[in-house]
């Protein structure tokens, strides 16, 4: 058994009652127990919850709220596995998870971890991205005080997986950064720039806002030139070749806000290049 901490505003949400029984001898699995608080994001509310052993954060769909119990064992075994728990280990923690009890207050120390990792979760859902992008997210949240480092590296620690296969991907993403920047950077003053994506954004999916913002943020630097604020402008090419190799699917939000980044930047065209079909349509249908 697990016992899950609800905040006020969540316990009202759920139509608690103002005294719940708690059973002391509940959270015996590695990861309990919780703490969960509504988050008001949009297009659909969401719940975030904090293991109180190792301040790792998941997200689940708030509604419908009669279930959420219910589906919170279930939300926690595909995040487990998502993140890289071997999965004996992830289903025996889920089920010494079950049953689970609500209570009310929270650990202090836990409770600003839930309120820092909400905020979290409210600027990424809200800037489009989808709840396992949500998730990832939070897996790759560093806390540096009181708790130095990957709350998501204590869970493999602690269920059998490998807690250093995190920090060898940021390594890897670092690395792969680096060694495009200087492939971007080599066709400044080129009329035609291609940009490869995926290694620019390190994500499969594009869906955010603030993805498309990056990508155009990433354009070469034109270093025979110079703003007054000292800042170096980009290149802007006639055309931008988007290699879209490896991108499985994208947003109406993102495709939207790249044209729109591009139009503001005075690209006169954008081309598609190894780009799935449905990928190619979504792109496409925006003007």
């Amino acid at each position: 058994m697990v016992t899950l901490h609800v905040t006020r505003e969540l316990a009202r949400a759920l139509k608690l009652p103002a005294q719940l029984a708690v059973d002391a001898t509940a959270s015996g699995c590695a990861l309990g127990p919780w703490s969960l608080g509504l988050v008001h994001c949009r297009p659909a509310k969401l719940v975030v919850a904090v293991s109180a052993s190792t301040r790792w954060a998941m997200a689940l769909h708030a509604a419908p709220l009669a279930t959420l119990q219910q589906r919170f064992s279930p939300a926690l075994l595909q995040n487990l596995l998502a993140l890289g728990v071997p999965p004996d280990r992830a289903r025996a923690e889920v089920d010494a998870h079950a049953p689970v009890q609500w209570a009310l207050g929270h650990n202090r120390g836990v409770l600003t971890h839930l309120n820092q990792c909400a905020g979290d979760v409210l600027w990424a859902a809200n800037d489009g991205l989808s709840l396992p992008s949500v998730n990832h997210r939070l897996a790759e949240r560093i806390i540096i005080k009181p708790q130095t480092g990957l709350p998501a590296s204590d869970v493999l620690r602690l269920l059998g997986g490998d807690p250093d296969n995190l920090d060898r991907g940021k390594r890897a993403q670092g690395q792969a950064w680096r060694e495009t920047y200087a492939l971007m950077q080599a066709q400044a003053g080129q009329e035609v720039v291609t940009m490869p994506v995926l290694r620019l954004l390190g994500s499969e999916r594009l869906e955010a806002r603030h993805q498309a913002e990056i990508l155009m943020s990433r354009l070469p630097v034109d270093e025979r030139r110079s703003l007054a604020s000292g800042r170096a402008p980009r290149w802007i090419p006639g055309e931008l070749v988007l290699d879209l190799t490896g991108i499985e699917a994208v947003s109406p939000t993102f495709a939207a806000v790249l044209h729109a980044e591009a139009s503001a930047l005075g690209l006169r065209r954008l081309i598609l290049r190894n780009a799935l079909e449905d990928v190619a349509a979504q792109m496409l249908q925006i003007k």
